[in-house]
């Protein structure tokens, strides 16, 4: 698996082996340098429990994380690593702007590089605040600037845009277009998808992941019950086998905002 910035292999990961069963099982998928995908599924698929395996917070029953072609396991304070996850971010009873001092000093760059980007997005005078005391939209941004800032070169982001205006919607887009690192970016929204028409998709249901799809082919996916000749994929879930088909099929993924109603048409 050399030459992936992120390589995952056959990851299964279980909270309690007294539940109902794995909540990641046997996850496959690789990153390239640069490269950034878009992970698409309803709540309680996985997703955030996949970010937290990549950054050794799960526990990982079987199976490898790989992070610039060392095992997480054995990973240590790596800088070149950053995520939005809001745990990170609480670490002491301190006002905002000095977690963001804390986080550049552990990563070696300049603080006002970060205030910038908060004035930027008309966020200036959440600094001067604690963590419990923002807004659920205003933390979710102070994790998206700190993920982004101090040149990252993977980032991992758990629902970037939950309770975050339309406005800064767009515009943290953009920046995490502009942003020249590998990327992982986690939502249960589909509308968001024509804006990352260039990244790679994929699909986690039930614990599973299924692709890599396309972004830009987002118009011409469409969801098929059972297993149809000629399908992109064909995905085992508790509804039986769901086929991922191009121009023809049961329902267009365009036509939901988010694949829990698209799941519940098909």
């Amino acid at each position: 698996m050399s030459g992936f910035m992120l390589s995952v292999q056959d990851l299964v990961v279980t909270y309690n082996r007294h539940s109902d069963g794995p909540v990641l099982k046997n996850v496959n998928f690789q990153i390239a340098s640069e490269e950034k995908v878009v992970i698409v599924g309803p709540n309680g698929s996985g997703k955030s429990t996949l970010l937290k395996a990549i950054l050794g917070l799960a526990p990982i029953e079987s199976g490898s994380v790989k992070v610039f072609g060392t095992d997480v396991k054995g990973v240590r304070g790596d800088v070149r690593v950053s995520t939005n996850l809001a745990e990170v971010y609480r670490l002491a009873y301190v006002k905002a702007k000095d977690v963001v001092k804390i986080f550049a000093e552990l990563k070696g760059g300049n603080p006002d590089s970060a205030f910038k980007m908060f004035y930027d997005f008309e966020l200036g005078q959440i600094l001067n605040k604690r963590i419990h005391e923002l807004s659920t939209g205003q933390q979710k941004m102070f994790g998206n600037i700190l993920a982004v800032s101090f040149s990252p070169k993977l980032v991992l982001l758990d629902e970037p845009f939950d309770n975050v205006d339309e406005g800064r919607r767009r515009r943290f887009i953009e920046v995490l277009r502009q942003l020249p690192a590998e990327m992982v970016v986690i939502t249960h929204e589909f509308n968001l998808l024509q804006r990352l028409s260039d990244w790679g998709l994929y699909f986690m249901i039930e614990g599973r992941l299924w692709g890599k799809f396309s972004a830009s082919l987002l118009d011409r996916l469409y969801i098929t019950r059972g297993e149809a000749s000629g399908s992109l994929a064909v995905m085992e879930t508790s509804l039986g086998k769901l086929s991922v088909t191009l121009d023809h099929g049961d329902i267009a993924v365009r036509t939901a905002t988010n694949l829990n109603a698209l799941l519940e048409q098909v």
